[in-house]
């Protein structure tokens, strides 16, 4: 509003005037739609369609991501317990490898991200020790 601070009382009439007619046009806009939108809902009730779905949720919460959320796989291990199960001990493995070894094992997981995920918790992992660029040698 910092706009309107020096401005005059003609002026700021004027501005409330121009505002009025914006919202009256939209007003009428959103009338038509509505309209429209019960004559698709007669259509539809004439098909034996019945009720309308409730909108979805528009834009999404990051790049390249839907905006309806995914259902959670759900595992009787954690990601870290399951990581320690396929590999055996002295044996060297790449995050990639891990995560397709634990897949390949019945550990479930939709993530985008699961390789990172994987390679996370072979870093934080106290039966996983690095031993070079993505690799972590199984100890223990």
């Amino acid at each position: 509003m910092a706009a309107f601070r020096n401005a005059s009382l003609k002026q700021l009439h004027a501005e409330i005037k121009r505002r009025e007619a914006g919202a009256a046009r939209l007003q009428k806009k959103r009338d038509k739609l509505a309209a429209q939108i019960a004559a698709v809902d007669a259509e539809m009730a004439k098909l034996g369609v019945s009720g309308a779905k409730a909108p979805r949720a528009t834009g999404s919460k990051g790049k390249g991501r839907s905006a309806t959320p995914r259902k959670r796989a759900k595992n009787k291990v954690t990601l870290e317990d399951a990581l320690a199960g396929c590999a055996d001990v002295g044996a060297v493995v790449s995050p990639q490898e891990a995560a397709d070894l634990v897949q390949k094992n019945g550990y479930k997981s939709k993530s985008a991200t699961f390789g990172g995920q994987v390679a996370n918790a072979l870093s934080k992992h106290p039966k996983f020790k690095k031993t070079g660029r993505a690799q972590y040698k199984r100890v223990k």
